[in-house]
């Protein structure tokens, strides 16, 4: 029964072959050049030789059905249940290689060329190797069918030798033996023991997906690191005082015309006095009292001066008088006063006046003895003492050398103070440089921005 279906597979697989040829020839174009041909004729010699192997493939076949036959105890009515569905699986590829053979002969030679291309009808002549093979390769030798006293050792294995020429020879003692044998048992088993699983505690996820959004939003305000590259210094800055205000208009109209940033100390009881300080405040200028005091070299002070012989009272009096005649008055700096700033005495007479009022003090330091200074903060106000006098020359050149110590005085110490009066030559140098004070790197700010102190 099997040599039947393994030849009657072989034809199908043969007739297949010689029809896609056929077609081929039938389907290539006439017009074909020489080169083409020399491409297609070294296939030939494949075709034969598959042809040759195709016919020792069958040769064997039956050679091994007819030894199968001859053998004792082995007919169609003593076969396994196996075996009768094993060839019936054969039985159905081959009826399924052969109806697809017959559904290929229908197919209208004349729309080949259009349906098959060259790369389909040689992939389909490999799938018919392809199924050929898999038949060859089922053929199995099962030894439980036949007895196994009437069969040598070396029949066994001529048998064996003979069908692997076909494919794999499965042998099934082995197996038979291993199921008679049943399952594997240990021969020391070991006693079950329950694992210990630690016990987690369960986390709440919606309290998990609340705190995310938080700590991604925590990460990304973090500050990156500062490297010594992002460090600048800070811009330095400076600030400008003209005293000796209230005397002339010309004085006070040009003072006046300057940025708003530079503050103005009025002389007690001159003409324009008031005058200035009013229209000051309402540019939103700082106003002091220029306060005479003092000088060694006993110069004329002028109205509402101080003295070193005044008592307590007669200098809080006097100093009391010159702070309400100029209204919004800020805070106050000396007027020469190279004397009266060196007496402890009388400066802390008037820095206790200042501390009632809230005002701050600027030393003039006009004598390098002064403690006009640190008797200010002593008394908890805000001070600062000048850095550079501008117009002690009054020459527009001298100007600008004090001007450029002041500018290098504050890149040094990040802030600098600079006094000046209002004489023509100092109003019209100041007005024209302070446009373009950007331009020097620094910058121009009110004088409190740099008081220091309580």
């Amino acid at each position: 029964m099997m040599v039947k279906v393994i030849q009657k597979a072989t034809r199908i697989y043969t007739c297949k072959r010689w029809l896609v040829a056929t077609l081929l020839l039938i389907v290539t174009p006439l017009h074909v050049t020489a080169a083409e041909v020399e491409l297609v004729e070294p296939e030939e010699p494949s075709v034969i030789l598959a042809e040759e192997e195709q016919e020792s493939l069958e040769n064997d076949a039956l050679v091994l059905g007819e030894e199968l036959d001859s053998r004792p105890g082995i007919n169609e009515s003593n076969s396994s249940a196996a075996d009768v569905s094993e060839l019936s699986s054969i039985e159905l590829e081959a009826a399924e290689l052969e109806s697809t053979d017959l559904e290929s002969t229908d197919l209208d030679i004349t729309d080949l060329d259009s349906t098959i291309p060259e790369s389909t009808e040689l992939d389909s002549i490999e799938l018919n190797s392809t199924k050929a093979e898999v038949l060859a390769d089922s053929v199995e030798l099962d030894f439980d069918l036949a007895d196994p006293e009437s069969h040598s050792i070396a029949d066994k294995e001529v048998l064996k030798a003979k069908a692997e020429r076909l494919g794999p020879v499965i042998v099934k003692e082995a197996a038979a033996q291993e199921k008679q044998a049943g399952p594997v048992i240990f021969s020391n088993p070991q006693p079950w023991q329950p694992s210990i699983v630690p016990i987690l505690k369960s986390w709440d996820s919606k309290a998990l997906e609340l705190d995310a959004p938080t700590i991604a939003t925590k990460q990304s305000q973090l500050p990156s690191p500062i490297s010594e590259v992002d460090i600048h210094p800070p811009q330095p800055t400076i600030a400008i005082l003209i005293d000796d205000l209230g005397y002339n208009r010309s004085g006070m109209e040009a003072s006046l015309k300057l940025p708003k940033e530079v503050a103005l100390a009025i002389l007690p009881a001159t003409p324009f006095a008031k005058k200035t300080a009013t229209t000051s405040n309402e540019q939103q200028r700082i106003t002091l009292l220029h306060a005479p005091m003092e000088n060694q070299r006993e110069m004329k002070l002028g109205p509402g001066g101080l003295y070193q012989d005044m008592t307590e009272d007669e200098l809080k009096a006097v100093l009391i008088e010159n702070l309400e005649g100029l209204p919004g008055v800020l805070g106050v700096n000396n007027h020469m006063g190279s004397l009266l700033t060196t007496k402890e005495s009388s400066m802390t007479w008037v820095m206790e006046i200042l501390e009632d009022r809230s005002l701050f003090f600027i030393d003039s330091l006009t004598s390098s003895d002064s403690v006009a200074g640190r008797i200010a903060k002593e008394h908890g106000l805000k001070t600062v003492t000048r850095d550079v006098f501008l117009d002690n020359i009054r020459t527009e050149d001298a100007i600008d050398r004090q001007f450029g110590r002041l500018l290098k005085h504050a890149r040094r110490h990040g802030t600098g103070l600079a006094i000046g009066h209002p004489y023509p030559e100092t109003m019209s140098y100041l007005k024209r440089r302070l446009e373009q004070i950007d331009m020097d790197g620094v910058k121009l700010i009110p004088i409190t921005d740099i008081l220091t102190g309580s």
